[in-house]
């Protein structure tokens, strides 16, 4: 009788858009990720040629021509959609699709949900790590970045969006600009390595991707990650120094985040040397900064890259406690919320109260504007600068 055989863990990690390439850049030059597909994905030639990874799209090159999308969101839709199958050819044999980018801008922002699309189709389970804008970028983008999530948050199985201003709650107010982009540029890269291992916490704790999905498919969240790291020669007690640089790390945005968090990842990835005493007390420390109330899943796994080197990772998640899942999934497919809506049916079709009452449409008479003094446009004896509703006398019924 043969053994049946598993399938080997195969984890894509795609940048889009400039942040996603330097994104993945970092994540190239850290040694652990070896053992990671890497994929860079942008309309920029420019930002692409920067990228030191072998595979690179510079995508919809015959409409945009390496220009980019200048924040367009529709562009960057349309660019990304033309390179379906080619997306599709790369994602084969994938077994996690983890996808990073910054929303706010038009290559990511409108991209990602085709990823999302694809991965769906191909049914393979993805995990979107998205950075959302610095307030000093202005409105514009933050409202780019929330309809980004709205549209990715029913489709995705796990959203975690990480807010750039995390970091202004552990940098000077002296740092400079570029350098706090950069410095969140290698936060998230580590981050990204933390979250991949949950995938392979097979051989210790178990902490498995469904545990994942079932935290994070319940609500709208808001999510930090902390990742401390420590070598052996760092001291006799690694494993506390890592948990030490882990809750000071800037998208973490302190302690105070684990104590607040509703759900709680805490996954420790080492070599062959690490050893249960300093484990079971890197826990037992780590307990001390998580809220009573909040759900905490563990995980801890061993790798030879990680030989004479600790790894711990923390995922804070914060759910919106006014809009689950459910509610974008069916503003999403209808277009409108069914609970501010006027009118309510119930499955019996049982008499409404009387203190229900159906809203009036909100139709106004509308002036012809700058077509007033013109000549009508006229097609089957009806002008066509006339509203319809007016044109043809439609009464709206309130059902008094």
């Amino acid at each position: 009788m043969t053994a049946e055989k598993t399938k080997p863990v195969k984890v894509t990690v795609v940048g889009i858009g400039n942040s996603g390439v330097k994104i993945i850049n970092r994540l190239a030059g850290l040694k652990e990720s070896g053992w990671l597909n890497m994929i860079a994905v942008d309309t920029d030639a420019e930002s692409i040629e920067k990228c030191a990874i072998p595979n690179k799209i510079v995508a919809d090159m015959q409409w945009r021509n390496g220009i980019g999308c200048g924040g367009d969101v529709i562009k960057g839709q349309r660019s990304l959609g033309r390179e379906r199958p080619r997306i599709t050819e790369l994602l084969e044999d994938t077994t996690l699709l983890i996808v990073t980018g910054g929303l706010g801008g038009g290559t990511a922002t409108g991209g990602a949900p085709i990823f999302a699309s694809v991965a769906k189709s191909r049914k393979i389970p993805t995990i979107f790590i998205m950075t959302t804008p610095f307030t000093l970028e202005g409105h514009s983008k933050r409202r780019i970045a929330e309809d980004g999530v709205r549209e990715l948050l029913p489709t995705v199985d796990v959203l975690l969006c990480l807010p750039n201003d995390l970091l202004f709650s552990s940098l000077p107010a002296d740092f400079p600009v570029g350098d706090a982009f950069e410095k969140a540029d290698i936060e998230v890269a580590r981050a990204i390595l933390g979250v991949s291992e949950i995938m392979r916490c097979k051989n210790l704790l178990a902490a498995d991707f469904s545990d994942f999905v079932a935290i994070m498919n319940k609500r709208k969240s808001v999510c930090s990650i902390g990742v401390g790291t420590a070598a052996s020669s760092d001291g006799l007690n690694r494993c506390h120094l890592a948990l030490e640089r882990m809750l000071e790390s800037p998208l973490l945005g302190g302690a105070a985040q684990m104590k607040e968090a509703d759900a709680l990842f805490l996954v420790m990835t080492g070599g062959p040397d690490l050893n249960i005493g300093e484990t079971k007390m890197a826990f037992e420390i780590a307990v001390k900064f998580i809220g009573e109330d909040s759900k905490v899943i563990v995980g801890t796994n061993t790798d030879p890259a990680y030989a004479d080197f600790v790894q711990i990772t923390a995922i804070t998640v914060k759910f919106d406690k006014k809009e689950t899942k459910e509610d974008l999934r069916r503003n999403k497919d209808f277009g409108f919320d069914p609970q501010s809506s006027p009118v309510r049916t119930t499955v019996n079709h049982t008499p409404m109260p009387k203190d229900f009452e159906q809203g009036e449409l909100p139709l106004q008479n509308v002036s012809k504007g700058i077509f007033l003094n013109t000549t009508p446009v006229n097609h089957n004896g009806e002008d066509l600068d006339v509203p319809t509703y007016q044109r043809r006398m439609i009464i709206i019924d309130k059902g008094e």
